[in-house]
Order: C-alpha cells, then sequence, then structure tokens
C-alpha cells in the first residue's frame, strides 16, 4: 500500500473514515436497501453496520514487524460467501485490520446493497490515497470466474456449505480456508424448547442461516455435526440430560456452546482475523 498501515492507530483511522463515508452516503445506501428489500424481502439495519465497524477499536491488533518476527497479511484474498452484506463487511474491515487487499464475489442477491457499500469503501480508499486494488468487487453468478482468475489472489476465503466447498475446492490451485457461516446446529432431547426452536428458525431466515436439528443418539449427532463444519460458530444442545448435556460440550467442534438458551440473541459474526494473516520468525 502507498500508505502502510502497519499499526493499529493508522489502521483504525481508515476504519473510521470509511465509517464517516459511510454516515455521509446513507441516503444512497439507504435506497439501495430498499431496492434489495423488494426483491429479496431482507431488512437492513443502518445501526448494524455501524456496529460492525465500531467493533474493531476493541480488536487485538495482529501486524507486527522487528528483525526476529514478522506478522503480516497474506496478501490478496477472494473472498466467496453467501451475500450476507453484515458479512462481506466484516470481512472487507478485517482484511484492510490485518494489512491485506481484498475482493468479493458479488452475485445477484442483495447486489444493490453490498455494490453501494463497496463502491463507498472505495471512493474512501481513493482519498486517502491507498492502493486502489485494496477493495474491489466482480460480479458472477458463476464460480468458473473466479477459478479461471484464481492465479490472481494469494488466498480464497469461502464461507458457506462444506460440502459444496469441498466440491469446489477440487478445481483450485491456490491456498483456500473454510468458514461455516450460515448453518447451526442443534441437537434436541426434550420438546420442551418449543418456543426456543421457533425463535431459532425466525433467526436464521432472517440472517440468510440455516438451522439444522438433531434428534438421534447423542454420540452420533455429535459425529454428524462434526462431520458437516471445521469449526462451527456456534452449535445448540436443548436437553434435561445432564449427562448429554456434558457429551455436547465436550466433543463437538464449536467456538460457542449453548446450553438450553437461544444462541440468537446476542451472537454477532465476526471473522477470525488470525485466518488472514502468516507469522514468520526470522533467525540469523
Amino acid at each position: 500500500m502507498n500508505y502502510y498501515l502497519f499499526n493499529k492507530e493508522k489502521t483504525l483511522q481508515v476504519i473510521d473514515k470509511i465509517k464517516n463515508e459511510l454516515n455521509k452516503n446513507q441516503k444512497n445506501l439507504n435506497e439501495a436497501f430498499q431496492l434489495d428489500y423488494a426483491e429479496w424481502d431482507y431488512s437492513i439495519e443502518f445501526e448494524k453496520i455501524i456496529d460492525i465497524i465500531d467493533s474493531f477499536s476493541n480488536k487485538e491488533y495482529l501486524p507486527f514487524f522487528s528483525n526476529q518476527h514478522i506478522i503480516d497479511g497474506i496478501g490478496k484474498i477472494i473472498l466467496i460467501c453467501n451475500q450476507n452484506p453484515y458479512l462481506i463487511l466484516n470481512f472487507i474491515l478485517s482484511a484492510i485490520f490485518t494489512n491485506n487487499k481484498v475482493t468479493v464475489q458479488l452475485e445477484r442477491k442483495m447486489l444493490a446493497t453490498n455494490k453501494a457499500i463497496i463502491e463507498t469503501i472505495k471512493k474512501c480508499i481513493k482519498n486517502l490515497k491507498l492502493d486502489l486494488d485494496t477493495v474491489e468487487y466482480i460480479e458472477s453468478n458463476s464460480r468458473d470466474d473466479v477459478i479461471d482468475k484464481q492465479d490472481d489472489y494469494d488466498l480464497l476465503y469461502y464461507f458457506g456449505n462444506k460440502v459444496e466447498y469441498l466440491s469446489f475446492i477440487k478445481r483450485l490451485h491456490i491456498d483456500s480456508k473454510y468458514e461455516n457461516f450460515g448453518e447451526v446446529y442443534v441437537y434436541i432431547d426434550s420438546k420442551d424448547f418449543k418456543d426456543e426452536f421457533i425463535n431459532i428458525d425466525k433467526y436464521c431466515y432472517l440472517n440468510e442461516m440455516k438451522a439444522k436439528y438433531f434428534k438421534n443418539d447423542i454420540k452420533e449427532a455429535i459425529k454428524q455435526i462434526n462431520e458437516k463444519n471445521n469449526i462451527n460458530k456456534f452449535s445448540v444442545i436443548f436437553t434435561k440430560n445432564s449427562d448429554n448435556a456434558y457429551e455436547f460440550i465436550k466433543n463437538v467442534k464449536t467456538e460457542n456452546v449453548y446450553v438450553n438458551v437461544n444462541p440468537c440473541q446476542d451472537f454477532k459474526y465476526e471473522t477470525n482475523l488470525n485466518n488472514l494473516v502468516y507469522n514468520k520468525k526470522i533467525k540469523k
């Protein structure tokens, strides 16, 4: 970058200017939100966008440079995801925060909103005299376009279904990383939590996610859940059996485990920043 972001203070200044630019462009953004709402029945809240930006002030800043140790961004990243605008914004800011450049594949779904947000960020990047390819997007509904251009990138980042990802990477020769966003796994052995199931389904519908329920043997359920993802963002168990609760907590692969509570009340997606940097120690 022309303006190399080598410390948290400078990086947060850039992110704060992006926040200001989004605020200044709120009228045009709201028009894009309404276009997508009319077509997709998906409502975007501007306050959530600002909350995502503000969350970076409390994050650990990973890039570090000395004669003996370097932690830096991976380089140019291509993002494939489910077109959730909150996720895309979070990932773009995470890439900037870790000294990366990012290109997002934008598909037809939520196109007006995602373009409006990214174009606003690109304008800010230009005004700050950063490299113009710091944040980019391509409009395409075809994964073939990503495959054909994969040599332009250092890393492909894929959010979504693991089966689809494993099929896709067979055609990939650059490095890739996967996160399971878009599915929540729920184990049930009690019918006393019906209202919570309804609330989870509502949350998933509004956030472009899917709830997958498991009612079989606890060990078999855990096995199936772990096969379907790497490290899931959250998994849930509704049970009155303390042994099942312990088994689930101990063995399910997840960042957050919820026992007999609705996980959707306080869940906020955050990109794993450690996936966006490399760590190099220098011996002399």
